[in-house]
């Protein structure tokens, strides 16, 4: 494996970190902008938008682990989503990205 994948998988698993320490209790918070199953389908399209600062083992690092690492974890281990509806939405923000006109 060369260093430039090293570093982008190092960039991924700390991205989803991050994400998991900033997004904290909003989706359980009945108040919150991603709270209820609309705000976590934002919170995973918002997150798909990401995937396009990195290279494609990025992404596969990001799409295969931020529903445990951020969703479920953010949830209180009680997801209103299945992984395969969150990787869903997080396609789609990433497809709505490619799709943006350039400015």
């Amino acid at each position: 494996m060369s260093k430039q994948i090293n570093t982008t998988l190092e960039n991924a698993k700390r991205y989803l970190s991050l994400m998991a320490e900033a997004i904290g209790t909003k989706l359980i918070d009945g108040h919150a902008l991603y709270s209820g199953i609309e705000g976590h389908k934002r919170i995973a399209r918002e997150i798909g938008v990401a995937l396009g600062d990195f290279c494609e083992i990025g992404q596969k690092e990001i799409l295969s682990s931020s529903y445990s690492a951020i969703y479920v974890k953010c949830c209180a281990l009680k997801p209103l989503m299945d992984a395969k509806d969150w990787c869903a939405e997080m396609k789609t923000g990433f497809e709505k990205r490619l799709a943006l006109p350039s400015f």
